[in-house]
């Protein structure tokens, strides 16, 4: 992958903003701050705010907008910004990697549109990347969203609880608050773009594969601004994660056993199918009904520390209501997984990383303008 920042030092007038320059600056390794963003101008401007609000001293912030149909690309110049645009809708890979291909940092930080970041993320994956723990790093969700939305703060509490009780070396990566170096990124081309959905997921295995260390650092926190409709919430589990996860594991390119594809997961996609599969025998045996409370039982108990959680933090009733949920998520992941099988394999191969091309005057243009690519 071609790194046109590379030829020049940081400290040229490439139109980056950085924040604390003149102070420490041989002691902070510049990280640039790269967000891809669809139709993101509701949720833009805080994002923007968060990163300008963090503690760590030397940034570049990078916002590609991926032929966005709103004011995506008027807000990210009003927060003076480096701004990109792609011509055509291309995709969160392709998105990702034509903001690292003006990057002049050592480290990658990405950050999606709707994330608000807190004020020591970026520091607290520097620090690790800095020190050589790890070449890439990623965080999870905080507990609460100001979303007020019932789905929306189910699927945050289960973003959040997810990361929470996973091992602290995943092989896996999240692109929604993750950091890479540049050296690890470089090698390894960027993200796939022939991938749609589930790239961040199979650049983390990519980085293990090639002998790149991953971790998962569970204070390193941020705040989802997503909202879940009902049918947005399905499309988003069905095509977005079950179908192209699958996919991913039937080509080698992500393990079982990590994040959601664990053990307690597959037990309960088992346990969700097995009472669709009783709810169709009550149509011809009222038996079957005993065998359909048992099964969700089952699932109860299989996600049981997940559901006391949800107790703890809203109360019984929104845990209740969460069953609910719970046997959704997991239907969606079972016919997902099924799908994923009878759908042809990803290639085992990772796609070629294109070239970007960016003049000088280009660069030197990116604060003042939206660059068209």
């Amino acid at each position: 992958m071609r790194h046109p920042a590379e030829d020049t030092p940081a400290e040229d007038s490439s139109g980056a903003e950085e924040i604390g320059e003149g102070e420490g600056r041989g002691e902070y390794p510049l990280v640039s701050v790269i967000i891809p963003a669809l139709n993101a101008g509701a949720v833009l401007a805080d994002c923007l705010r968060s990163v300008a609000a963090s503690d760590y001293p030397r940034l570049e912030v990078i916002v590609v907008s991926d032929a966005s149909a709103d004011n995506t690309v008027e807000v990210a110049r009003r927060h003076n910004v480096r701004v990109l645009s792609n011509r055509r809708r291309s995709g969160a890979a392709h998105t990702r990697n034509a903001g690292a291909s003006v990057a002049g940092g050592e480290i990658f930080f990405f950050v999606d549109a709707d994330v608000v970041l807190n004020p020591d993320a970026i520091s607290l994956g520097v620090g690790c990347l800095a020190s050589g723990e790890a070449d890439a790093v990623f965080g999870s969700y905080i507990e609460e969203t100001r979303v007020a939305q019932f789905t929306a703060r189910f699927k945050n509490y289960q973003h959040h609880f997810t990361h929470q009780a996973a091992p602290d070396d995943p092989v896996s990566f999240w692109s929604g608050c993750g950091a890479v170096t540049r050296e690890a990124f470089t090698r390894l081309g960027g993200f796939d773009v022939s991938l749609q959905y589930c790239e961040d997921i199979e650049f983390g295995h990519a980085l293990v594969e090639a002998g790149h260390r991953v971790r998962l650092l569970k204070h390193m926190r941020a705040e989802h601004l997503k909202r879940y409709a009902i049918p947005r919430l399905i499309r988003s589990d069905l095509l977005g994660r079950a179908l192209p996860w699958t996919r991913l594991m039937r080509a080698g390119r992500s393990p079982m056993g990590t994040l959601n594809t664990g053990r307690q997961g597959v037990i309960s996609v088992a346990l969700t199918g097995l009472m669709w599969l009783f709810c169709l025998g009550c149509f011809f045996a009222a038996g079957f009904a005993g065998a359909v409370l048992a099964a969700l039982a089952g699932v109860c108990w299989t996600n049981r520390r997940f559901l006391a959680f949800l107790r703890q933090r809203r109360g019984y009733r929104f845990a209740a209501a969460s069953v609910s949920l719970l046997v959704l998520h997991y239907t969606i992941c079972g016919l997902g997984f099924i799908g994923g099988y009878l759908a042809s394999p990803f290639s085992p191969v990772r796609a070629p990383a294109p070239r970007y091309e960016f003049t000088e005057a280009h660069r030197g243009e990116l604060s003042a303008t939206a660059v068209k690519i």
